[in-house]
């Protein structure tokens, strides 16, 4: 009798061992798996905004971190917004595209909106002006920002710039009660050898024919 549950106690502890193993093990794959899938599940995802024969623009956006990947022929490149200090917010459409650049607003907020110039040709370079542009001409790559506003003497800077020339000529008016609210002007018309800005008190004019000497 007293063999027979010596026995007993003997299997009955070496099928709990087994048991508190086998249970153990499957805790830790258990654990393992939900460990794995929080690693991998991240906010990476890549968008096409344009695409032409020859050139292709993407926009990945990982954890709010935006690239821009470009495509031109057989070239790629990759840029990283954040280390290039650019301000974004969702950037997701391109206003316009040429032969030389494509145009993406990066952030919009009238004086905080911000654009980048993405090169549709292989020879150029992104353009970013921390700027807030105020016209382009697409066809002519000129574009007019405000360059500075100094309301201590009461005049605010417009620059008129070519994109590929980088050339660039200014028209300077004055801040007054009238037009004293961002951004000072009531209109503003640029064309391929003119910019032409009215406020409330002046009205002026400059020739741009220079900034795209050279091409």
């Amino acid at each position: 009798m007293t063999r027979q549950l010596y026995i007993l106690i003997l299997l009955f502890l070496t099928f709990g061992c087994e048991n508190k193993k086998t249970n153990e093990k499957t805790n830790n794959v258990d654990t393992l798996a939900v460990e794995e899938a929080d690693t991998t599940a991240t906010n990476v995802y890549s968008d096409n905004v344009y695409k032409s024969d020859s050139v292709t623009i993407d926009v990945k956006n990982d954890n709010l971190n935006f690239f821009i990947t470009l495509t031109v022929g057989n070239q790629k490149r990759e840029y990283d917004l954040t280390k290039l200090n650019i301000q974004t917010k969702t950037p997701d459409e391109i206003q316009w595209a040429n032969n030389e650049y494509a145009c993406m607003m990066t952030w919009w907020s009238q004086a905080q909106s911000r654009h980048i110039f993405i090169p549709t040709k292989r020879t150029n370079e992104l353009i970013y002006l921390d700027k807030d542009i105020e016209e382009m001409d697409s066809i002519n790559n000129n574009i007019v920002y405000i360059d500075s506003i100094n309301y201590g003497i009461g005049k605010v800077v417009f620059k008129a710039e070519n994109l590929l020339t980088r050339k660039s000529k200014v028209l300077e008016l004055s801040i007054k009660g009238q037009n004293s609210f961002y951004p000072f002007y009531d209109t503003l018309i640029l064309t391929k050898n003119k910019l032409k800005i009215t406020t409330a008190s002046e009205n002026k004019s400059i020739s741009i024919n220079e900034i795209s000497n050279g091409l």
